[in-house]
């Protein structure tokens, strides 16, 4: 069973299983005036999977030791308001790369550089308490991918074929989240969900450990993992493919 299939066939289920399981161990308890929390994070990435454009394919692998040669800028933002049981959830995410040239046909090399712009907006009805709670997520996804692609050649006289894309998708989503205060100092969440609809699938699941400061704001240190599987035959007749999992560190701060 492949990475995706667990998530989709176990982990989401057993993440959503968590969140009502709160309604069991506590009574609802939640405040109902506002509470803002913003989030600002470094998003240290890995990319494994395939991109693709008409003619140029290329397997990219693009591992923790080539961060800092591939690796422009992985960042995210969220925005998320609680009122009551209630929440509402917004993050945007940015992400650039250029892997290293990867071999192709004929002796050739092939280069890459991406970029992906990520809206993620999500509803959330929680149960349980403020110190432990859980909460079933319904969304969207929107993604705008800037891909381009080139070939190269070592023998003299072969011209170089360079293609570009620019698709977007938007996917409903479906998810969950699971809070719980670990002591006085740490609080810890678990967030998943899947999307379908523009994409063939896709997937996004993370881990968050919070260290509360005296303020009440938050140093955040977690691991994020996103999966995409989208292809789509562009206006020149190109067929776009990326089919890629990102994985990674993140460093953050959230004031609330």
């Amino acid at each position: 069973m492949n990475v995706r299939h667990l998530f989709t066939k176990l982990l989401l289920p057993v993440l959503i299983l968590l969140s009502g399981a709160t309604s069991v161990a506590a009574a609802q308890d939640f405040d109902t005036d506002p509470d803002w929390k913003i989030s600002v994070y470094l998003w240290a990435t890995s990319l494994d999977g395939t991109l693709g454009i008409g003619p140029i394919e290329a397997d990219v692998d693009v591992g923790f030791s080539d961060l800092l040669s591939s690796l422009d800028f992985g960042g995210a933002l969220a925005v998320r308001r609680d009122w009551g049981a209630n929440m509402l959830v917004g993050d945007l995410t940015y992400i650039s790369l250029s892997p290293d040239d990867q071999p192709g046909p004929a002796g050739s090399s092939i280069s890459s550089s991406l970029d992906l712009s990520l809206f993620n907006a999500y509803y959330g009805r929680k149960w349980g308490s403020a110190d432990r709670y859980g909460a079933l997520l319904v969304g969207a996804r929107y993604m705008k991918m800037d891909l381009s692609m080139g070939v190269e050649f070592d023998l003299p006289g072969e011209p170089a074929l360079k293609k570009d894309g620019s698709p977007s998708f938007t996917d409903f989503l479906i998810g969950g989240m699971f809070g719980t205060e670990l002591s006085p100092k740490w609080d810890m969440f678990l967030q998943g969900d899947v999307g379908v609809g523009g994409s063939n699938n896709s997937w996004n699941a993370q881990i968050m450990f919070q260290r509360k400061l005296n303020n009440g704001n938050k140093i955040d240190l977690g691991v994020r993992v996103m999966s995409i599987d989208f292809d789509e035959k562009l206006a020149n007749g190109d067929l776009f493919v990326l089919d890629a999992t990102m994985t990674g560190l993140m460093f953050g701060f959230t004031w609330d």
